[in-house]
């Protein structure tokens, strides 16, 4: 049975995927990037709430990333990265939303964004932004390095048998999501992303930029 906590915190997850589908709606009707977005923006914040993962990434992944090439590892704990900063701000956001509201309570675009500027925490959320907008770059990058074409499958196999194949799954999904995004369309999607992100970002924290 979930804790009110975790009620809230899936709820928080929901309607900030709601907030990222209307900002981006264009990328998400576009066939070439819907996948990339999906990946981006539901796929990697749904992690946060697999038990499995979640478990590999502390336990079984510590102990034998000195096995998994450079590139796949530092991909995952990129990943690993995000995932915790992000699952730390979304448990101070549901419990803002509890105190506020309940845990059984459905936010609207606006409530989040009431809660989100009531948050205390605006150095992290630069931090959070930083990671994400490096997080999709290093996947471009890695989707786009002609030599990697190779190195999936035998990455896989090693992942599998190392027991960490979940993972390696995620950073799988993502090297597919933007393979087919040409350069310029990629650079476009990222500076928009940058560019309403940190809007929406500094105008909630007007009073606590340093």
């Amino acid at each position: 049975m979930q804790s009110d906590l975790e009620k809230a915190q899936a709820e928080i997850i929901r309607v900030q995927i709601e907030r990222f589908h209307h900002f981006y709606a264009d990328y998400f009707k576009r066939e070439e990037t819907h996948a990339m977005v999906e990946y981006f923006f539901d796929r990697i914040y749904g992690l946060e709430s697999d038990r499995e993962w979640k478990r590999l990434a502390l336990t079984t992944f510590q102990t034998v990333k000195h096995l998994v090439k450079e590139e796949t590892r530092a991909n995952i704990e990129h990943l690993m990265e995000l995932n915790e900063l992000t699952e730390e701000l979304d448990a101070d956001l549901a419990r803002l939303l509890i105190d506020r509201h309940g845990a059984e309570h459905r936010l609207s675009v606006n409530e989040y964004r009431d809660l989100y500027c009531s948050s205390s925490s605006p150095e992290k959320r630069r931090r959070h932004l930083e990671l994400v907008l490096a997080n999709m770059e290093s996947f471009y990058q890695l989707a786009h390095r002609p030599i990697n074409a190779y190195i999936m499958k035998p990455a896989r196999f090693m992942t599998k048998m190392l027991g960490i194949y979940p993972l390696f799954k995620t950073v799988e999904e993502g090297y597919y999501a933007v393979l087919p995004v040409t350069k310029e369309l990629f650079e476009s999607f990222v500076e928009e992303v940058s560019r309403r992100e940190w809007e929406y970002l500094n105008s909630a924290f007007a009073n606590a930029q340093t």
